[in-house]
């Protein structure tokens, strides 16, 4: 009979593995990260919120790599903003990036980050990455 830790610890490895990029941009209450999953060819971005207990509440969507380039738009000031709708797993949420200023603001339903510039520009290049790697992969 099949040990379930090992089992869930092998499932998490090929999770890990799939991953080929995963940035994460924390303030001490939100996050926002994005990543790339080789397996699936795809780009996620979620935002994260703490809770009073320290535990972490995720929102994601699946994103298509024009709406990335949308994003990457906005990170560098040629439009001030940007939604999205979608559908991931069942939950429909609006995505929205608006620049004020010298911040770009990230958010999917009610969870929301805010990026400094030097964020916005790290962001930019993994963004340009998934991109990149979602174009090679066959």
């Amino acid at each position: 009979m099949e040990n379930p830790n090992q089992t869930k610890t092998e499932t998490e490895q090929s999770q890990n593995r799939s991953i080929k990029l995963d940035k994460c941009f924390f303030g001490q209450k939100t996050a926002l990260k994005v990543q790339y999953n080789q397996d699936k060819n795809s780009i996620y971005i979620g935002i994260g919120k703490k809770d009073e207990a320290d535990q972490w509440t995720w929102k994601n969507a699946k994103i298509k790599d024009t709406e990335a380039a949308e994003i990457i738009r906005v990170l560098t000031g040629k439009t001030d903003s940007t939604s999205f709708y979608h559908t991931y797993n069942d939950n429909k949420s609006q995505i929205w990036i608006n620049r004020k200023g010298e911040q770009v603001f990230f958010k999917i339903d009610e969870f929301a980050k805010g990026l400094n510039t030097g964020e916005q520009e790290v962001l930019k290049i993994v963004l340009l990455e998934a991109i990149r790697l979602q174009i090679i992969s066959p």
